[in-house]
């Protein structure tokens, strides 16, 4: 890694300079590159990877302003290559413990769907019926025809932005603070769009959601 002339493309880049800003993660490429690795989705290492150098390069840029170097090159680059690699980190860990809630979700759901309750015309009482490993093809028809309407509800509600928070916090199981990151607004614009959208959701496909 090179730290000559570090200081000056940093201050370009805070002034609006993308090329600027495009040298300075390219010089630190391999570093954060190593960094998101470490925090990557072991089911998807590549794409998860790229996901989280994206949202933090994208999150670098955003907050550029308030990063303030040293008095030369060398210290500059020591001390924005700390604050960057702590906003890939800080991120990285944020999306393995959304990946870790949302699978023990997974399970319990699975769990309680799959143990259903049947009356049994031999016994008194109800007899737990054994989870099957597949679901059934109806079962897979009905979740396909769910999806679709849902979808076409959210196709017709003429806001894009509403419609993509929906999608990425129930179809992609993204957290509402990792939608707001990934959408470049505010936490609680997001929080209110959602529960706004879903209430005209639920009016809309009474019976289905």
């Amino acid at each position: 890694m090179h730290s000559k002339g570090f200081q000056e493309l940093v201050r370009r880049a805070q002034e609006g300079d993308r090329q600027a800003m495009d040298r300075v993660l390219e010089t630190l490429g391999p570093y954060l590159e190593k960094i998101a690795r470490s925090y990557a989705d072991p089911v998807r290492p590549v794409v998860s990877t790229q996901d989280l150098l994206q949202d933090g390069c994208l999150r670098a840029w955003n907050n550029l302003g308030s990063f303030e170097g040293g008095d030369n090159d060398e210290r500059t680059f020591e001390m924005f290559r700390a604050w960057i690699g702590q906003i890939v980190r800080r991120l990285g860990r944020n999306a393995a413990r959304d990946r870790n809630t949302l699978r023990q979700g997974g399970r319990k759901k699975l769990l309680s769907l799959d143990q259903e309750m049947r009356a049994d015309s031999t016994t008194s009482g109800p007899r737990l019926n054994p989870p099957s490993l597949e679901p059934t093809p109806s079962a897979n028809l009905r979740t396909e025809e769910r999806f679709q309407r849902i979808n076409a509800a959210l196709e017709n509600l003429g806001n894009d932005s509403d419609a993509a928070i929906v999608r990425m916090h129930f179809f992609d199981g993204l957290t509402l603070p990792m939608v707001a990151e990934r959408l470049d607004l505010e936490y609680d614009y997001v929080r209110e769009r959602c529960r706004v959208t879903m209430r005209r959701l639920e009016k809309e496909l009474k019976g289905w959601l």
